[in-house]
């Protein structure tokens, strides 16, 4: 990706942080507002070069996928512009049964921890089911079996650690064991790939680790390898924390066909970026990076109403996070960091003098 289109990137973030961020309680205002941010993200998508998908038999549906996640991201910005009010109001034009705080006893799985079959049974219902789908649609993204086998190791360790804020994340031991990782994640993770591959799509190696052992995996000596391993574990964490986070800052409940409609879009745009930073992973210097900025783009604006609208939220906790949870979370981020910014600068110097 160019600077140019990163600096053009980071401008425009910075903006809608000061315009939006500080709403006016006239309505129309803010609606006015809105839809000159969405008008210039439309236009800002467009003046990028773009990218015609993976799959070569099917490039109208791979660019109709693109135009929808920017849809998608022109609708987010416009409730950005608006009060928390206003926004909740507004998601009633898709469901008339909206408008209406996310009650905060609802079904969690944790009520009873009996390892027995009727407890088993009542906590396969429809978010086991869409939990299932994820993973399925997560497989063609990735097409790793390492990295996604690590990610659903760790995406247990993102509901214990969240589950204080989030009570849809308290889970029973054996939720976590057997109906997560054993039968909602391993098993669909599996069946993915082979569908993938029998669908003659290309597989990734994100950790560089072909006929090599495990030190020399290639995600431990390449900064690009490291960038984009990082990089997908930080865009698939925040992408799974704020699909539950926007589900209350926007009272929409588990069941609306909203949760989905986001799911099916960021399928689409999933898969158009990670082979887009796959290509570029592997040397091609034409390759166009906006697709991946629509992710970038996509995560932030997330990220932002969650943010933004936390007030009268749903099922939500408003408690302090106890720093055995925070203090590992930041270090392990910034640690990266530093390994990446250390990996880039060492690659830099080999190559200069490969160069002599």
């Amino acid at each position: 990706m160019k600077y140019q289109e990163q600096i053009l990137f980071f401008i425009s973030a910075c903006a809608l942080i000061y315009f939006a961020y500080e709403n006016d309680y006239d309505n129309m205002k803010n609606r006015y507002r809105g839809a000159i941010g969405s008008i210039l993200f439309i236009c800002m998508m467009g003046s990028l070069r773009s990218y015609d998908g993976p799959i070569k038999r099917f490039q109208g549906y791979w660019r109709f996928m693109f135009w929808l996640g920017v849809c998608y991201n022109a609708f987010l910005i416009f409730i950005i512009f608006q009060n928390e009010s206003e926004a909740r109001q507004l998601m009633k034009l898709g469901d008339d049964s909206l408008g209406r705080s996310v009650t905060k006893d609802m079904h969690t799985y944790d009520d009873n921890c009996e390892f027995e079959l009727v407890n088993i049974v009542d906590n396969l219902d429809h978010y086991f089911l869409l939990h299932c789908l994820n993973w399925f649609l997560l497989a063609f993204l990735l097409r790793d079996a390492w990295l996604l086998n690590f990610w659903q190791l760790f995406d247990e360790v993102i509901e214990l650690s969240w589950q204080h804020i989030l009570p849809h994340f308290r889970e029973c031991w054996w939720d976590h064991v057997f109906l997560d990782v054993l039968i909602g994640n391993t098993l669909f993770i599996f069946l993915g790939l082979w569908v993938s591959k029998k669908l003659g799509i290309e597989q990734f190696d994100w950790l560089g680790r072909k006929d090599k052992s495990f030190t020399q995996w290639l995600v431990w000596h390449d900064h690009k390898y490291f960038g984009a391993a990082f990089g997908t574990w930080l865009a698939v964490t925040i992408n799974f924390l704020t699909g539950f986070f926007l589900m209350n800052q926007l009272w929409v409940p588990p069941k609306c066909w909203m949760v989905s409609y986001r799911l099916f879009v960021w399928f689409g745009m999933g898969v158009l970026s990670w082979q887009e930073q796959w290509n570029d992973l592997k040397g091609n210097q034409e390759q166009s990076g906006q697709c991946r900025y629509l992710v970038v783009w996509t995560l932030f604006a997330e990220t932002f109403i969650s943010i933004k609208f936390l007030k009268d939220a749903g099922n939500i906790q408003y408690v302090n996070t106890p720093y055995y949870i925070s203090i590992p979370w930041i270090g392990t981020i910034i640690m990266s960091l530093i390994v990446y910014l250390i990996m880039r600068i060492k690659n830099q110097r080999v190559l200069k003098v490969k160069a002599l």
